[in-house]
């Protein structure tokens, strides 16, 4: 009997836990396997982002709406047992919240509940398994494996010692080396009162930090939302709606933090998705569109070695990103089809270019928010940067499919990548109210932005002086919400070192993630043939991409890796 080890069980090794028992079900009528999954969490399938234990306040960035996607687990019967099937999200939500889908206004829940479904999932599979002594769960780290003549050895953080056939790596997040502006701030901290937190979702968030603190936040994302929402509505603070509902006013607590600064390089700020369908449809392409799209992506893909850089991408995105601006209900414009197409092309080549239908990102912080969230609502005309951020959220499953394990050469692919980070302040943008909730807290005057465009920062006496222009203040609490990028060399977590220097491991490139075959398997750096070390996830960006997304945890590469270990049983 073989033994897969599953390292790693987050919502990814979840789906590769259920994709395997439904791979190895289509081939035989006894699964001759056996495992181990490790996971040190306390809710096995939740994994770091989707905790149970986490506050209210962190809100999911994927719409329930969008989320239908997500299905649930068929029935999967073998001779002597069955592993029973497992309600799609929607249908959960409806079950257990009497859930129901708008058309008018999507809803984000809180990332909790979205962990409760994961976790009351792998209790659902895991208890078949382990009473039928298939897999056991082993709640610590692998922080070493070592390759055996035709072997793996896992080494968790008691120094205890698994043997296994075969071992997938499905571990999230990993920390990353302190670059040298965190360096210089955690010796500053060293022998002063002031507080620097380098994970923003720290438990010492709600501790540490009290209402008289003045808080800087390193990073205008996602994190920083999720921090400022910590330290006011967590802490008792509330948000009024007026009577059309769609401005908020803030209202402090004797708790809550009062002044609160949040700067970036560049100063923009996350752009909100479209309020609900009847606004997002107008954004939507079509089949016919995409399968065009498809087409004109796989002639570049098969002709790769012509392909010497990402100008083929921009060329068919915007075909269709301009037929949809053009169309948009709200949308007057002079400009012709090729106008826009050439306005888009040069605006995803170099985000700085600037033009009229561009929404202009030298408006205060403010007004530029309130402006994106009229487009989010529907109220206002799209601008073209909006649609095309838009539009590309739309079109990222299809070009996460394309792009994955593609022949490309690894300059190509690390544009591509690039491309597709750099438009994630739109196609990854909260939901509308997130930005409300800063509108409101800015009108206040408890977010303070003026230092939010990378403004120049020093270390002094009492904390962190920012300072910009002819302002200046200090802050005794410093947040860094800058989440890492799952770059391979830049890793620093037991594990990943460990293979790094047992030469096991290769990036695609020095600046993206672990280079894997299509089923998942490392392309290693010490050959052995008769070893299977597997990976999957967001530290293999550059062989795949879409290694963030809750629902690529679920795709078909968790498919391909499946029926990769269901063949070499055969």
């Amino acid at each position: 009997m073989k033994k897969i080890a599953i390292v790693g069980c987050g919502p990814r090794g979840l789906a590769s836990l259920e994709n395997l028992m439904a791979s190895l079900a289509k081939y035989t009528s006894q699964p001759e396997v056996s495992g181990l999954i490790f996971e040190p969490e306390k809710y096995p399938g939740a994994g770091q982002v989707w905790k149970l234990d986490q506050v209210d306040s962190n809100w999911s960035n994927i719409s329930d709406r969008a989320l239908k996607n997500l299905e649930g687990r068929e029935k999967i019967d073998f001779e002597s047992f069955t592993i029973p099937k497992f309600p799609s999200y929607i249908q959960w939500m409806d079950e257990k919240y009497n859930h129901k889908l708008s058309e008018e206004v999507d809803q984000f829940p809180p990332r909790n509940i979205m962990g409760r479904y994961l976790n009351e999932r792998f209790n659902s599979i895991y208890k078949v398994l382990e009473t039928q002594k298939l897999y056991t769960l082993i709640k610590t780290e692998v922080k070493e494996i070592r390759t055996e003549t035709n072997s793996l050895l896992l080494v968790d953080d008691t120094g205890k010692t698994y043997e296994c056939d075969e071992c997938l790596l499905s571990i999230g997040h990993q920390s990353t080396y302190d670059d040298d502006q965190i360096k210089k701030w955690k010796k500053h901290c060293e022998n002063t009162p002031n507080i620097l937190i380098d994970n923003p979702y720290s438990k010492d968030l709600q501790t540490k930090v009290a209402s008289h603190h003045k808080v800087a936040i390193r990073g205008f994302g996602l994190a920083m939302i999720d921090v400022v929402r910590m330290l006011t509505v967590e802490k008792g603070a509330s948000f009024t709606t007026n009577e059309k509902g769609d401005k908020l006013t803030y209202i402090p607590s004797d708790n809550s933090v009062g002044k609160i600064a949040a700067f970036s390089l560049d100063g923009l700020p996350m752009v909100p998705k479209p309020l609900g369908n009847n606004v997002d449809q107008f954004f939507e392409a079509t089949d016919a569109q995409i399968q065009g799209f498809r087409d004109t992506i796989n002639k570049s893909l098969t002709d790769h070695k012509k392909t010497k850089d990402h100008t083929f991408l921009l060329k068919a995105f915007s075909e269709i990103a301009a037929a949809i601006f053009l169309n948009h209900p709200l949308v007057s414009t002079k400009s012709d089809e090729q106008d826009i197409r050439n306005i888009i092309e040069s605006w995803l080549d170099d985000m700085s270019f600037e033009h009229s239908l561009i929404l202009n990102t030298k408006l205060p912080i403010v007004d530029y928010m309130m402006k994106t969230v009229a487009m989010a609502r529907g109220t206002e005309a799209p601008s073209l940067d909006f649609c095309i951020g838009q539009v590309w959220r739309h079109l990222q499953p299809t070009m996460y499919a394309l792009f994955s394990h593609c022949m490309l050469d690894e300059e190509v692919i690390e544009k591509i990548v690039t491309l597709d980070e750099s438009t994630k302040r739109y196609s990854y943008g909260p939901p509308v109210k997130s930005i409300e909730q800063l509108i409101a807290l800015a009108n206040e005057g408890v977010l303070e932005l003026r230092y939010a465009r990378d403004p120049d920062i020093k270390c002094v006496e009492n904390g962190w002086e920012l300072s910009e222009a002819k302002n200046k203040d200090t802050y005794n609490v410093m947040i860094d919400s800058v989440l890492d990028a799952p770059k391979l060399v830049a890793i620093d977590s037991g594990l990943i070192v460990n293979l790094k220097n047992s030469d096991l491991l290769s990036p695609v490139t020095s600046n993206l993630g672990v280079d894997t075959r299509k089923d998942g398997v490392v392309i290693l750096s010490k050959k052995n043939e008769n070893v299977f070390l597997t990976m999957l996830g967001r530290n293999c960006k550059g062989s795949v991409l879409g290694v963030d997304a809750i629902l690529e945890c679920f795709g078909s590469r968790i498919e391909d890796w499946a029926e990769g270990v269901a063949d070499r049983l055969q």
